[in-house]
């Protein structure tokens, strides 16, 4: 925080420790509080002799009220309702601290910090490249303001009982790390949106800079929270799987692809370049998204893994996504009607050619989803049937289900959602292409330019005939996955897709290993070794998570009844399962242990996991922000309402080759599997479902890369001070 170090460090920090102070003893007045820091960070934007004295004091508030409401979230004082609502004594410490962002409110206050750490930083810029970040926090704070994360808990909720609890899903350990890297990706994705709008307006020639430093760190941190979000997906009872284009994930795709497109570009951007207009339109669209984005994950209007109820803050980063698309067509309009005469034409080669090439696949694939999620938008709000294909497993579910269930099941497989595999069908030709551009690209800077495009027209010739008639996954398949039969109409695509991708990583590996050899020196790495794992460690990872995607099996298993309550039951090889029931009522966030459920292989009991029934109902005439529990635990997997309120994760035993999933039924019937007490020969049987995953580990692999890729990387500095280093426009 330069400015800060200049003379205000000291101001800034006792700010930040009064302000803590008086959060911590009246609580009361942090609503009102919020409203006032809103008031200095407007002030301060209109009043450039005050902005430095009036953000430094605002940003000092926020960081005292977000300080303060950790504390009391340790401290355990459910008299603040953000408290009660989301946190519970019997917590870890980390857990406690998470849930600073666990709830809608503390959310949107943690994302007006961090805009306006941001927004201090531009400070002294002139025009929006200076002000738009704090009044994008300036907005924030006051939708804080608005959802009260320092209101008192009405007396009733608290003589009903102690706390409300954390919601299941976020008792993990990815809970302290997936949702701010992903918040912290949103606030970044903003930040260019200023300086992109006075550079359409032809005011600011410093464009190229700020957005590849933000941007760049946007996408670092939106691939490591997407990873992230990934391994926790895998062990959560309503996903289960990698990717399955949920809403809330197709938001962050979308986001990802545009900082991809934005990227390609930005360090070659000029104000007299040809795509002078082109980079900053996406990045001020890039930030409308990343608006639309949390809408997205507030909304309720689509099912979703996601979801939460009641009146929440998707209203309000709507407006701010459709104030930013104003704004873009005002400027965008100018800069079209001002006149292109006097501009210098620069003589372009191929390699730019084909890097513009790759800005609009990636700005593409981001549009192709965004119109998908559109599209069931629409259809929810049309209230039109969904087709019966976007509907897998109902027929499984039909022969599971109770004639009690059915109007349920009904219900949610006619609520919209991403419709995956259609959206598929369009992402796959997209990769296949940016496989091949991006493959001619590197092969052009290591071998001759007729024999780069040879060589590229025949492996886009090999491409397309697979795409025809199918690959490797293709013969493969033998549709035993989690995934309905629809995934057979894009396998070919699919190969196809994964023949451009090695083809990109070949032609990588390639340029780096002639680069080295015509340098003698390994100091090239520094230069080529960042690009090589970028874009090596984006092929491994679609690799792995195409093969686990296309190729997992799923597989249900009845258990049949035992003789005994502490029988082991087979389920798979060498792999058994039993359920013990507990006797002991310890509470657990509002969660009561009911079972203890073991794992054996090979004469070891190798994990253990309990089994919670959820007892906790909603606060009485409350419609916040409360996560829910899905109706139907998880429809996609075949998954019903049967036995309502039982919570498990499922025992994984990772490996390098494949990840072994057992999914315990979170069921009173497998707990009765070896009671005879009971006359029902349905209830006395359990379902045990085994899952194979084949070669996740290399989508952790590719991710890593990514990620080590981006910080190696040179040229990542702050976007305040201009950066000389010379490196590859790749």
């Amino acid at each position: 925080m330069s400015d800060l170090q200049r003379g205000g460090g000291g101001q800034w920090a006792f700010g930040l420790v009064l302000s803590c102070t008086l959060l911590w003893f009246l609580p009361q007045v942090g609503n009102w509080l919020l409203v006032v820091i809103a008031g200095f960070i407007v002030l301060g934007a209109l009043r450039t002799s005050l902005r430095i004295a009036c953000w430094r004091f605002a940003l000092a508030a926020l960081y005292g009220a977000c300080l303060s409401l950790v504390l009391h979230l340790l401290a355990d004082d459910f008299h603040l309702r953000y408290i009660w609502l989301y946190s519970s004594a019997a917590l870890p410490s980390y857990l406690k601290m998470s849930n600073l962002w666990g709830g809608d409110e503390g959310t949107v206050l943690l994302l007006a910090t961090l805009c306006m750490t941001i927004g201090m930083r531009s400070a002294a810029a002139p025009g929006w490249s200076g002000r738009s970040n704090a009044l994008v926090a300036a907005w924030y704070t006051l939708a804080a303001a608005w959802l009260g994360p320092f209101t008192a808990t009405p007396p009733d909720w608290l003589a009903a009982q102690q706390s409300q609890g954390m919601n299941a899903h976020l008792q993990t350990i990815w809970m302290a790390f997936h949702a701010p890297l992903i918040l912290a990706a949103y606030a970044w994705a903003i930040a260019p949106a200023g300086v992109a709008l006075d550079a359409l307006n032809g005011a600011s020639d410093s464009y190229g800079r700020v957005a590849l430093t933000y941007s760049r760190r946007s996408w670092l941190v939106l691939t490591a929270g997407i990873g992230m979000g990934m391994v926790w997906a895998l062990e959560d009872f309503t996903f289960g799987q990698l990717w399955h284009w949920d809403p809330v994930q197709t938001s962050a795709f979308i986001v990802w692809a545009m900082l991809g497109a934005v990227l390609h570009g930005a360090r070659r951007w000029r104000p007299t370049s040809h795509n002078r207009r082109l980079l900053p339109i996406l990045s001020v669209l890039t930030a409308a998204l990343a608006c639309m984005a949390l809408s997205v994950t507030r909304s309720e209007v689509l099912a979703s893994s996601h979801r939460y109820i009641g009146t929440t803050s998707w209203l309000s980063h709507l407006a701010l996504a459709a104030v930013l698309i104003c704004l873009l067509l005002v400027y965008a309009w100018k800069a079209f009607a001002r006149s292109s005469e006097g501009l210098k034409k620069i003589r372009r080669s191929a390699s730019d050619w084909g890097l513009d090439l790759s800005i609009w696949l990636f700005a593409g694939a981001a549009l192709l989803a965004a119109a998908a999620l559109l599209n069931a938008h629409i259809g929810q709000w049309l209230q039109m049937e969904k087709a019966s294909e976007l509907k897998p497993f109902f027929e499984t579910l039909m022969t599971w289900a109770s004639a009690a269930e059915m109007a349920d099941l009904r219900r949610a497989f006619d609520h919209w959602d991403v419709d995956g595999h259609g959206l598929g069908k369009w992402l796959t030709p997209v990769i296949a292409l940016l496989g091949l551009i991006g493959g001619w690209v590197f092969l052009r800077r290591c071998l001759r330019a007729q024999g780069a495009t040879i060589i590229t027209l025949a492996m886009a010739l090999w491409v397309t005939l697979t795409a025809w008639r199918g690959g490797w996954l293709t013969p493969r398949y033998r549709g035993e996955g989690v995934l309905s039969q629809s995934i057979v109409d894009v396998l070919p695509w699919l190969d196809a897709a994964l023949l451009s991708a090695l083809f990109l990583l070949a032609a990588c590996i390639t340029w780096g290993a002639v680069v080295l050899w015509r340098s003698r020196r390994l100091g090239t790495l520094r230069h080529t070794g960042p690009l090589a794992l970028i874009h090596g460690g984006a092929v491994i990872a679609l690799v792995g998570g195409l093969l686990a995607t296309a190729l997992n099996t799923y597989m249900p298993i009845n258990i049949a009844p035992a003789s005994a309550a502490d029988a082991w039951h087979r389920v798979a090889e060498q792999i058994q399962v039993r359920v013990l029931p507990i006797s002991s009522e310890s509470n657990f966030s509002g969660y009561r242990a009911v079972a203890q459920v073991e794992l054996r292989s090979e004469g070891q009991v190798i994990a253990g996991h309990a089994l919670f029934q959820d007892g906790r109902e909603l606060p009485p005439a409350y419609q916040g922000p409360v996560r829910q529990l899905c109706e139907i635990l998880d429809y996609r997997y075949a998954r019903h309402v049967g036995d309502p309120g039982y919570v498990l994760h499922p025992f994984i035993v990772r490996g390098w080759a494949e990840d072994l999933q057992v999914w315990v039924p979170a069921s009173p019937r497998l707990m009765q599997a070896g009671s005879t007490a009971t006359g029902d020969a349905e209830a006395s049987y359990g379902v045990v479902v085994v899952r194979r995953y084949p070669f996740v580990s290399l989508v952790w692999i590719g991710l890593l890369a990514m990620v080590f890729g981006v910080l190696a990387l040179p040229g990542h500095g702050h976007p305040s001070r201009r950066n000389t280093t010379q490196v590859s426009q790749s």
